[in-house]
């Protein structure tokens, strides 16, 4: 008899339970099938890290020159993309490899242009303000045309985080230790029901608290929401299982994140990878080789997952997820002090993401960073910010093309460069979201443009 493997355990899980029975004789119906089904998942890697160790790498002769730092001490080679776009990878993204057709490089992405601080960044990249606002994750799921809403916004597996990266959506921390226990414990409450004496009670009052404008009457509405959803966040919650502690830690958080989806909990998932990529002292930045080889892996193992992992009978969990690997910014070539011996500082001139999965061209090389060689010319644009010239920072960007520009431009103008406005306004044409909700490049201007050539 054959023993059975990961996933033949995945498929059962995917197909075995249509219907769940509740403590209190209530039926938890499976949703009709979504003929459409489509998802997100983010992969975080915070602190800011360093792209020149992935996918925007620099020649050995760089470091000689003393134009920056590499403990990794390998020369890169071409990463060539089915456009023709050329980037240097290191041997760290070796784990990548098998997935190259899966994903997009986008290089020389700019973050914030006034800011470089992890939470100001962070919240540029999930708001679009430096100060925190609406997370674009919500904005998913306005064009769902799901038979089932989803209870959450995002859930967020994994251990715990030290930089924020709800920004007011309405983020869960889910992680798979802990579903157990909290799916058993949910069976054993009532859940809370309009018919319900205290409910009402609550309903009443909150409703009355809601009816003079303030910020106590918005807090009001909000809580009132949160009751009239508490009996389907209850019941789907309920319905999950544990992942199988044997499994690595990111297969049991796909593990997790594959049975919200299906369960309609919620839309989209934050990974945050364990790794934290803050290296402004040499002796951490010494750590870059080991850190990235490790996230990397990590990295790999979830694109993994995410193609072994049925959804249906037909699909992949890769199949129907739109998937994204950032970072709040990328770094600084160098700090001051002696090449071989010194970290890295903030740099949201430029940085690296992946994307793919549903809805996305995978294989393609978008965008490129300046100051790639120890004799490249640098712009006046670029000088106007960067005297130092300690930071890389995007090249200008041709969107019709799809290709970095060679031009060195006097001046600098946002409405040139790649930013991470056009890369959250992509994913909102993915999903079609309505384009009233798009990111403008800034308060000023028009909505960021969408790169069309990434749109599968």
């Amino acid at each position: 008899m054959r023993t059975a493997s990961r996933r033949d355990v995945l498929k059962l899980a995917a197909f075995g339970g249509g219907t769940l029975l509740l403590p209190n004789g209530d039926f938890l119906a499976a949703a009709e099938p979504n003929p459409d089904p489509h998802f997100f998942l983010l992969v975080v890697l915070g602190g800011g890290a360093d792209a020149s160790y992935m996918f925007d790498a620099r020649p050995l002769s760089m470091t000689k020159a003393g134009k920056i730092q590499n403990y990794l001490g390998r020369e890169p080679a071409p990463w060539v993309g089915r456009n023709g776009v050329t980037t240097l990878a290191t041997s760290l993204v070796k784990p990548l490899e098998p997935f190259r057709d899966r994903f997009s490089v986008l290089n020389g992405v700019h973050m914030a242009p006034n800011f470089d601080g992890h939470l100001q960044n962070m919240n540029f990249l999930f708001s679009g303000k430096p100060f925190g606002g609406k997370s674009f994750i919500p904005h998913l799921n306005l064009a769902d045309t799901g038979r089932e809403p989803y209870s959450l916004d995002a859930i967020l597996p994994g251990a715990p985080v030290t930089i924020n990266v709800s920004n007011h959506a309405d983020v869960v921390p889910l992680q798979p230790g802990s579903v157990q226990a909290l799916a058993e414990r949910l069976k054993q409450i009532e859940p809370p029901r309009a018919r319900d004496t205290l409910a009402g009670f609550i309903r009443d009052r909150l409703i009355a608290n809601s009816a003079v404008r303030g910020r106590f009457a918005a807090g009001s509405e909000l809580m009132l929401a949160g009751l009239d959803r508490a009996l389907q966040v209850h019941r789907k919650l309920a319905a999950l299982t544990a992942p199988n502690p044997d499994l690595s830690s990111e297969q049991q958080c796909l593990t997790l994140v594959a049975e919200c989806f299906r369960l309609s909990i919620s839309r989209s998932a934050i990974y945050v990878l364990p790794e934290f990529f803050d290296v402004h002292a040499p002796a951490q930045a010494k750590t870059q080789p080991k850190l990235f080889a490790d996230a990397i892996g990590r990295i790999g193992s979830l694109f993994r997952g995410l193609v072994e992992t049925p959804f249906d009978a037909k699909r992949s969990m890769f199949d129907v997820t739109t998937v994204m690997v950032a970072s709040e910014f990328g770094r600084t070539l160098r700090a001051s002090g002696a090449i071989d011996n010194t970290g890295t500082h903030h740099n949201q001139f430029s940085n690296s993401l992946l994307l793919g999965g549903k809805g996305v061209r995978a294989g393609m090389v978008i965008g490129a960073s300046d100051l790639s060689t120890e004799v490249a010319g640098i712009s006046k644009a670029h000088m106007a910010l960067d005297p130092g010239q300690e930071k890389a920072m995007g090249c200008p960007f041709d969107f019709a093309t799809m290709r970095p520009r060679t031009d060195l431009p006097d001046t600098f103008d946002i409405k040139d460069y790649l930013t991470v406005g056009s890369v959250v306004n992509t994913l909102y044409a993915v999903f079609g979201v309505p384009r009233a909700k798009y990111r403008a490049l800034r308060f000023d201007l028009p909505a960021a443009p969408v790169l069309s050539g990434l749109l599968a």
